[in-house]
């Protein structure tokens, strides 16, 4: 069954207040449109905030789509969070490639940073909360990954909601702590990924001071999307 977006609602919210009739924003009445559903087929409604909604079409158009909701069901607990604080790429078609794959795996927050060596210095985060968005129906999953604006490191390293362990991914010889085994399960989570030239020595200096934890993803030199990516699947994995 086809998984669509309800955005800026509580699912739960909504049918506890029995506002079981509701109208499907433009972008996924134009969806529908084009699948020609039509009154009394099935689908499935998400919030983004972890809720599944069961609805039938009540009202396919022309101008609105109105559906009823009949039932509300929760997306699987997690009992950790995972935050990917990442320097965009230059290429921004591989920075989405991240967004869309992290978003598949299951990340709850993508912090873009911008750092000594970063080769971008743009960022459409409205394109890429969209990128999220279809990510997030195509995998059938309830949970829309929070995208921040981008924020210089040193920002980053102020956050006072910092996770229970923090990790810096970082290419140096002196590195031989694996994520893997300094990952521990069931905790808050926040992996730093540096730019295409990596961090500077004084980068990974301030981390360390701010309670970040230098690891390697292993002996293979990898570009910043693919080590995004390998570090939220072995995040994942710990915890699986």
């Amino acid at each position: 069954m086809h998984l669509f977006y309800l955005p800026g609602k509580d699912l739960g919210e909504v049918y506890r207040n029995g506002e079981v009739l509701q109208e499907l924003p433009a972008d996924e009445a134009g969806h529908l449109r084009v699948m020609r559903l039509k009154t009394g087929d099935r689908l499935m409604l998400t919030d983004g905030l972890g809720n599944y909604a069961e609805a039938i079409l009540e009202d396919p158009g022309p101008k609105k789509f109105t559906v009823r909701i009949n039932t509300i069901y929760p997306e699987a607990h997690r009992n950790f969070r995972l935050i990917m604080a990442i320097a965009p790429t230059k290429n921004i078609a591989r920075f989405e490639w991240f967004i869309e794959k992290a978003t598949e795996f299951g990340v709850d927050e993508i912090i873009p940073v911008w750092c000594e060596h970063s080769e971008r210095t743009k960022l459409r985060t409205d394109r890429l909360q969209k990128v999220a968005v279809a990510a997030m129906k195509q995998s059938l999953k309830a949970t829309l990954p929070l995208i921040h604006e981008p924020i210089p490191l040193q920002q980053l390293f102020k956050r006072p909601e910092a996770a229970d362990q923090r990790f810096i991914a970082w290419i140096d010889d002196q590195v031989t702590l694996h994520l893997k085994d300094g990952c521990q399960p069931r905790k808050d989570t926040l992996v730093l990924i540096g730019p295409e030239g990596d961090f500077s020595k004084q980068e990974v200096e301030q981390a360390v001071k701010s309670g970040y934890r230098p690891v390697s993803l292993g002996k293979a030199r990898l570009r910043t999307e693919t080590a995004a990516l390998a570090a939220c699947f072995t995040v994942n994995l710990i915890n699986a």
